[in-house]
Order: structure tokens, then C-alpha cells, then sequence
């Protein structure tokens, strides 16, 4: 014991974060204060107490689901844990408690702070720089407790050097640490660095992550050390890019040849062991193909577009005609319609018909019936004449007008014929364009992609042309030889500060070599039979380590004398831990009684002859359903939990029995 009092450090008289008490209440009002549990620097022990045998039954026979992992995430939640056990605690809470909550008094650096929050979500709680008085609720708020856990966090965090992860620039933030000493009890102190179970303590990685985190807290990792972790990820980085460019620029020439030869046999149907190019003046290869098929699709074009312009030209003449035969179509209907009015002796059509006809021959065009210009067709100058007469500009003149009715009216059959036959050519004209315009957009069509086709042969041709003429040149090698020399270059620096670093590592630095002695001491102080204890703070799954080989037992072991030999070390000032250490139910059933009893008697007594009259600058809280060793049960038990009664659980009665007894996620809490 003397040697491990020795080698503690005394720089700070008191923890950098403990609690004095935490209070449960149903809602505000000290009337309804369900439970107070109190708490003293060094050693606190929650004990979840097994009735004798054949006492009890069924609920009430063991000494689980009485509240003590309850109390330990309590504790987490006045600290700011974010994680899913204390949300999921929390709600379970508020709907027993719909206006409980909690009340935590704690010391921070030195000053007495009261922190109440509230089991509803959505309802702000609030802190008091000070101890507070009994009936808080009537005290004035100095902040709200998101505040105070914010100003909290920052405090825990301000000495932590680096504050960042070197190699992946995350933040290492308050919840990490926190993790580390308050652990989940389902994490099962399985190793050293299991500090949550399931979702994990929020770092980006799971192994490499914990471990940095750990000796930035502990003031293990100098600046130096960090500026080479940095160095070598950014290099690691830049060396693993640089190959993945070299090996495309390898890969480039023969994957752009496979994907042109690919396109090239895929366009011609062509067998794959067919050449690309032909080794003799006569032999078949994939070239030749494709510039005899190239030179169908282009005379193919041609034709077709030869074919268009007729098309074109033909479409283009028989739409003029059609509209001269519409334009007939339309003179012969009004011909007609003047002959019959005439027939029918109806005076204002006839009046009117003649209007449109004369309008209608006055058009300039060619005469089908004379094969003459209208100007000079006997037949229109005659008809206009008599249209003429039908004008009426003399009102008066019915005989003039009976005449010309008359006239009209002797042609009616004639009429007829002609309107029925002109209309039976324009609809002839109109099925013939409708062919035509068909005939034609498949022409266009055809084309097109003729067009398309013909313009991807020689494409393809040219590309791989001048991919022969770059692949393997004096420019493409002159490319890769520079990356070469550049990732020669970055293996070189890599090597370098890597070898820096293992030197770095082989010379111990007293902070190394302190926490090493504590170790051994503490591993001596618990097992004096030629044990020794060991620290590696690189190792990634047991920087801690004991000589002793015993299975389980001996890992959970060497789990406990780490945390505990880091919150001895947390009394130096390089150290940022916080001092405070919370074990809910280590796995005492595999370390056998008599060496769990040896070990909280360990720190008992390393409080009563490290700390005489004086306070320890620490505060180790840790639930137990072992009972602990008699000379402990005064004084370093701070709450006995006994399931026989409802009065003496943590909560003072059970509640989500049915729900839990069905989900069964009944015990634990």
C-alpha cells in the first residue's frame, strides 16, 4: 500500500467533478421528494441487497430490477449523457412521473452547483450556482439546465489536448469521455475500451478512435505526437490516391481500346476473335468490316436523299394542282348553286350566289375548259356578262333579271356533273398527297438513322486511331514516370515520420511511466502473490494488463484497475479526467467474492491511508449485488436497495410490471 500511496499524484485537492446528492421527485415540492441518495468523495457503494434464502419470492427474491442501473443513469442524465438507455429511462419516467424529476447537487471545478431536470422532454429544467436550499423550486434560476450542461461540457473539455482526432479531425467531445466513466452496465467490462453497448460512444471509429481519446485526456499525446498522427493520415491519404491515379492511367489505354473494340464488334455483329485489323493485304479483320459497311451506309444515304428531293419535288407540284382544283371545286359548287336558285326562281339566292361566283371567276388562274387563260375564255366573259346584268344596279329591271334566271336554269344538269366531277378529282389529289407526305416521312426517317450510323463508323475509327498513336507515347509514359516519382516521394516522407513516431513512442514520457507505476502498484496492493501490472497506452483492446492468467475474471480485473488507476492519476494536473468513476454492477459473479471483496476493500483502504484527514480527489460510485465487505457496510454504503419491500427500492414502488413481464425487460433496473 505505502508504494502505491507514494506514486499518487496530489496536485489537486478535490475532484473536477462530483456529486453530493441526488434527489427523485414526483413533482415540484419537497413534500414529494420521492427518494435522496447522498454521496461523499472516495468510495460510495450502492448495494442492491439479496433477501436470505427461502425469505421471499418472485419479485421480491432478488436483488435486480430494485433501481440501481436506474440510479447510475440518472446520474448520466444530470450529467448531459445523450445516450439511448438514459432517453429511454428518462421517457419510462415521465409517463409514471408526468411532473417528476430529478435533482442533482454537484461540485464543478471547486463551485456547488443544483441542477434540476425534468422527466418530460419538452419541459426545461434549471440549475442554481449554489448548494440551493431546501425548496429549490422557490429559489431564482441562474440558468436553464441545457445552459448549465452546455457550460458543463466546456468546462470538462477545456484542457483536453488535442482536441480533435488527428487522423479524421473529429471532435472529441464531452459524451466520449463521459462514456469512458460511466460505462454501460450491457457493455459488461468485456474490455477496456467497450464503453457502450450497441451504439457505440460516437466516435467515427470503433477501435483506433478510443484509445486517442483516452491519452488526450490523460495528457499522454504531446503536440509533437499529434502533428505526426496528422502528418501521416494526411500522407497516407495522399499515397493512396496517387496509386489509385497511377493505376488509371495504366488502365486507361487498354480499357479504352476494350470499350472501341466492344462498340465495334457490337455495331457489325462481329465474332470477338476476328482481328481489329487485318495482318495480310487480303485478310478479313473487324477494320475492314466496318469501312466496307461504312461505305454501304454512306451510298445508302445518298440514295436516300436523292429519294427525298423527288419525293420533295413531287409533294411540292401536287399540292399546287390541288389547290387549282380546289379552287375549280369551289366555282363549280357556286355554279351549280346559281344554276338550281335559277331553277327555283329563288331571287335572293340567286342574287347572292352570282356575287360569290362572279368574285370567284374574276380570280386570275387558267381555264380547264378552254385551256386558256380566264381573261380570255368566251365561256367566263360571257358568264361574268350575264353575272353582270344580275348585279342590279337597276333595281327596277326584273325582266333583265328573269332572263338571266332563266338562262341559269337551262344549265343546272351541266352544272351538276361538273361539280360532282371536279369534287371526285380534288379528293383524289387529297388520297394521293396523303401517300405522298407517308411515303415521305419514311423517307426522312430512313435517313436519319442511316445518317446516325454512317457518322458512327468513322467515329469510332478515328478513336481508335489516335488511341494507337497515344497508348505507349512519349507523353502518356512521361505522365505516369512523373506520378511514379511523386508517390516514391510521399512513401519516402511516410517512412520517415513513421519512424519518428515509433521513436517518439520508445522514449516513455513521465506521464507514461507514472500512470505505469500506479498500475503496478495497485495490481501488487491487490494480489501481493508475485503479480505485476503493466500500461501500454497504444494498445488497442488492453492498455492495461495483468501478469495473472485466470480467464474472465482476471480481463474484468484489469478493466476496474485501469479505470480506477486513471481516476487516481486524475489528482495530476496533466491529467483532464474528471475524477469521477461510475461502475454500475461489474461482473463480480466472474471475479468470485473473494476477489471483488479485495478489491473494493483495495480502494477503501487506499482512501483511509492515502487521504488521512483529508477528503480523496476522487469519488468512485459503484452498485453491487455482492454484498461488501463488512468493514464497509458503515459509512461507504450510501443506499441499500432491498427488493423484499417496496419501501426500500429506489423508486419506492414497482410500476410497468405487466409491459415489462410481456416485452421481458423487466429486471436490470
Amino acid at each position: 500500500m505505502d508504494q502505491l500511496i507514494q506514486h499518487l499524484p496530489k496536485d489537486r485537492q478535490a475532484p473536477r467533478l462530483w456529486f453530493r446528492r441526488l434527489s427523485i421527485f414526483s413533482e415540484p415540492g419537497t413534500a414529494n421528494i420521492v427518494r435522496t441518495v447522498p454521496f461523499r468523495r472516495g468510495l460510495n457503494v450502492v448495494w442492491a441487497k439479496e433477501p436470505a434464502a427461502g425469505s421471499a419470492v418472485g419479485l421480491h427474491a432478488a436483488g435486480h430490477g430494485v433501481g440501481k442501473t436506474s440510479l447510475c443513469l440518472l446520474l448520466r442524465y444530470c450529467l448531459g449523457d445523450p445516450s439511448k438507455a438514459v432517453t429511454e429511462l428518462r421517457d419510462e419516467l415521465h409517463s409514471e412521473f408526468p411532473k417528476g424529476g430529478v435533482i442533482a447537487v454537484m461540485n464543478v471545478e471547486g463551485r456547488s452547483f443544483t441542477l434540476c431536470r425534468y422527466f418530460n422532454p419538452h419541459k426545461d429544467g434549471f440549475a442554481i450556482d449554489s448548494e440551493g436550499t431546501e425548496d429549490i423550486w422557490a429559489q431564482e434560476a441562474d440558468s436553464t439546465d441545457r445552459d448549465f450542461l452546455k457550460r458543463l461540457a466546456s468546462d470538462m473539455m477545456s484542457s483536453v489536448s488535442p482536441s480533435n482526432i488527428p487522423d479524421t479531425g473529429q471532435a472529441i467531445e464531452w459524451r466520449h469521455i463521459l462514456a469512458w466513466v460511466s460505462r454501460d452496465q450491457g457493455s459488461r467490462f468485456k474490455s477496456f475500451f467497450a464503453w457502450r453497448e450497441g451504439e457505440g460512444s460516437g466516435l467515427q471509429r470503433g477501435r483506433q478512435d478510443p484509445p486517442i481519446v483516452m491519452r488526450a485526456v490523460l495528457g499522454l499525446m504531446d503536440q509533437s505526437e499529434s502533428l505526426l498522427l496528422g502528418r501521416i493520415a494526411a500522407l497516407e491519404h495522399e499515397l493512396e490516391q496517387g496509386k489509385q491515379k497511377r493505376a488509371d492511367l495504366q488502365r486507361e489505354p487498354a480499357l479504352i481500346r476494350r470499350r472501341i473494340e466492344s462498340n465495334l464488334r457490337a455495331m457489325g455483329s462481329l465474332p470477338e476473335d476476328l482481328p481489329i485489323r487485318a495482318a495480310g493485304l487480303f485478310d478479313d479483320s473487324v477494320e475492314n468490316r466496318i469501312r466496307t459497311a461504312s461505305e454501304k451506309v454512306t451510298s445508302r444515304v445518298a440514295q436516300l436523299e436523292l429519294e427525298q428531293e423527288q419525293a420533295d419535288q413531287n409533294l411540292a407540284e401536287l399540292r399546287a394542282d390541288l389547290k387549282l382544283r380546289r379552287s375549280e371545286s369551289e366555282r363549280a359548287v357556286a355554279e351549280y348553286d346559281l344554276a338550281d336558285a335559277g331553277r327555283r326562281g329563288d331571287e335572293e339566292a340567286y342574287k347572292s350566289i352570282g356575287a360569290k361566283l362572279l368574285k370567284l371567276r374574276n380570280l386570275a388562274g387558267h381555264c380547264e375548259e378552254g385551256n386558256i387563260p380566264f381573261s380570255h375564255c368566251q365561256h367566263v366573259q360571257t358568264e361574268i356578262s350575264l353575272l353582270s346584268l344580275s348585279s342590279f344596279q337597276d333595281q327596277r329591271d326584273k325582266q333583265n333579271l328573269q332572263n338571266a334566271m332563266n338562262a341559269s336554269s337551262g344549265r343546272a344538269v351541266a352544272a351538276l356533273v361538273r361539280k360532282n366531277q371536279i369534287a371526285s378529282e380534288v379528293q383524289a389529289l387529297e388520297r394521293r398527297e396523303e401517300a405522298l407526305k407517308t411515303s415521305l416521312t419514311k423517307i426522312r426517317m430512313s435517313r436519319r438513322t442511316a445518317e446516325f450510323e454512317a457518322s458512327r463508323w468513322p467515329n469510332l475509327l478515328e478513336e481508335l486511331a489516335r488511341w494507337d498513336g497515344s497508348a505507349g507515347s512519349a507523353l502518356a509514359q512521361t505522365e505516369v514516370n512523373a506520378l511514379q516519382a511523386e508517390i516514391v516521394k510521399i512513401e519516402r516522407e511516410l517512412g520517415s515520420a513513421r519512424i519518428q513516431l515509433a521513436l517518439l513512442h520508445q522514449d516513455k514520457s513521465a506521464r507514461e511511466r507514472a500512470l505505469a507505476s500506479i498500475t503496478d502498484a495497485l495490481t501488487k496492493a491487490l494480489l501481493p502473490d508475485g503479480a505485476f501490472g503493466a500500461f501500454d497506452p497504444r494498445d488497442e483492446d488492453r492498455p492495461f494488463r495483468l501478469s495473472m492468467r485466470g480467464g474472465e475474471a482476471y480481463r474484468v480485473l484489469e478493466v476496474l484497475l485501469g479505470d480506477i488507476a486513471c481516476m487516481l492519476d486524475s489528482a495530476g494536473s496533466a491529467s483532464s479526467l474528471p475524477g469521477l468513476v461510475i461502475h454500475d454492477c461489474p461482473r463480480e459473479a466472474d471475479m468470485s467474492i473473494g476477489l471483488y471483496e479485495n478489491f473494493l476493500s483495495l480502494v477503501s483502504a487506499l482512501e483511509r491511508h492515502g487521504f488521512k484527514d483529508i477528503e480523496p480527489p476522487f469519488q468512485y460510485i459503484v452498485t453491487t449485488t455482492t454484498p461488501p465487505p463488512t468493514d464497509l457496510q458503515e459509512g461507504m454504503v450510501r443506499l441499500e436497495l432491498d427488493p423484499s419491500s417496496n419501501e426500500r427500492i429506489l423508486f419506492r414502488r414497482r410500476f410497468g410490471i405487466e409491459q415489462s413481464s410481456l416485452s421481458g425487460q423487466g429486471g436490470g433496473r
